[in-house]
């Protein structure tokens, strides 16, 4: 079965305007051989810059804005959605095949009755992942009664998207360090294969309290960087286990 790789696009990440020039060029560069790949991403850092320019200093929860507002969450919204806009232009203009996908496009997220975050309806999705098409997936749902539309957590939507689309392809999750090494070394420099979730503090991963979330799944995780996502036909890296 085809492998799919579920990117975690963290709020460091996205914040920089070089690391998505990067990305789109790597894309790019790898053509046809570029693994089958699936962005996911929430509002990232520029809402909290915003709200903060207006007085506002909201917390996060398990990297969640916690909007106090209707004001808050339609900014919080609108974020989103710019953000999913900047990454899809980036990789357009490295004519990367691309579509930018809100969570609350066709039905793609809702809540369960448990409260659990779930996508529905993949099956265009997994088509235009076949068709060697990028997509790029906003964590964005509608909350039930209101259909008011939040952000929910990047990695609740990562786990979501990886159990739809496992009956069509085998998901990896990849997270992407801050650092020039595809994985997680060890005190010689070596990277290691495997690392447990419990040691990532203090490594070059921006969201290590995320990724231990991840890790609790039953889908592979692993640490890399877009040098090692690219490494050819299989990501190298580091994966995590619980």
């Amino acid at each position: 079965m085809q492998s799919l790789y579920l990117v975690y696009l963290d709020r460091h990440h996205l914040g920089d305007e070089l690391f998505l020039k990067s990305l789109a060029q790597h894309f790019s560069n790898a053509g046809t051989d570029a693994p089958t790949c699936l962005l996911v991403h929430g509002s990232g850092e520029k809402v909290e810059r915003t709200l903060e320019a207006q007085g506002h200093f909201p917390e996060r929860t398990d990297g969640v804005i916690d909007v106090e507002t209707e004001d808050q969450r339609r900014l919080v919204e609108r974020a989103v959605r710019e953000v999913n806009q900047e990454i899809v232009a980036a990789l357009t203009d490295e004519v990367v095949s691309t579509v930018g996908i809100q969570g609350v496009d066709r039905g793609l997220f809702r809540v369960g009755d448990d409260a659990s975050l779930q996508a529905a309806n993949v099956g265009w999705l997994s088509a235009l992942l076949k068709q060697h098409v990028v997509p790029v997936v906003s964590a964005l749902v509608e909350a039930p009664g209101s259909g008011a539309v939040r952000e929910v957590g990047t990695e609740e939507a990562v786990r979501a998207l990886a159990r739809a689309l496992d009956d069509s392809f085998e998901p990896c999750i990849c997270v992407l360090t801050t650092a020039d090494v595809a994985g997680v070394p060890d005190e010689a420099g070596e990277v290691q294969s495997e690392v447990e979730s419990a040691t990532l503090e203090d490594r070059s991963i921006p969201e290590p309290a995320a990724v231990r979330r991840l890790a609790e799944t039953d889908v592979p995780v692993l640490v890399t960087s877009l040098q090692g996502l690219f490494n050819g036909a299989t990501p190298t890296g580091t994966h995590v286990r619980p």
